[in-house]
């Protein structure tokens, strides 16, 4: 998928948000839609809601790779950026990515900014994730088990989306960022 090696630093990790997700947050939105030359460092985000509490689905523009933020608070949104960086490090570890390749993918990037949109296909695929996300929980929640959203991340990553190489984003993710 990706043609070449990343020898510099990025310096901004973009967050292409959804309007829900704008109106939320209440921060100065880029007019342009990608900042970085660089597109594994472009993500998309949306807001929605379950079971009344708020959640965002973050997702990589060319893996697919894929985090549930789960019952975020007001507070949350004034900080989205330090808590999308660091839920991005925890779950690529315990996806089982290399502690030193998350360590040098997120060094790659000074500062989080944020977009709107600009590809439907990716927000279609949110959509989709959102989708499975709610039917997991419905069919753990009807089996009586706990709730825990980090096994339904790693759950997310393994599904299948056939137009990326690997068939799931989390091989994808692990695949580009063996390019760093």
């Amino acid at each position: 998928m990706r043609t070449q090696i990343i020898t510099e630093v990025i310096d901004l990790l973009t967050i292409q948000c959804t309007k829900k997700l704008q109106e939320t947050l209440k921060v100065p939105m880029s007019d342009l839609t990608d900042l970085t030359n660089e597109p594994l460092y472009s993500w998309h985000a949306h807001l929605f809601l379950y079971k009344r509490k708020k959640c965002v689905l973050v997702m990589n523009n060319v893996s697919r790779y894929n985090f549930l933020l789960f019952g975020l608070k007001a507070s949350d949104f004034k900080q989205l950026d330090q808590i999308v960086m660091e839920e991005m490090k925890r779950n690529m570890i315990a996806d089982g990515i290399d502690e030193l390749t998350v360590h040098k993918y997120m060094k790659n990037f000074q500062s989080v900014t944020y977009t709107k949109t600009s590809e439907r296909t990716i927000i279609s695929q949110i959509n989709e994730m959102i989708s499975v996300f709610k039917y997991w929980m419905e069919i753990r929640e009807h089996e009586g088990k706990e709730i825990n959203i980090d096994d339904i991340n790693r759950d997310l990553n393994r599904f299948v989306m056939l137009r990326l190489p690997k068939s799931y984003s989390g091989e994808t993710m692990k695949d580009e960022l063996q390019h760093l």
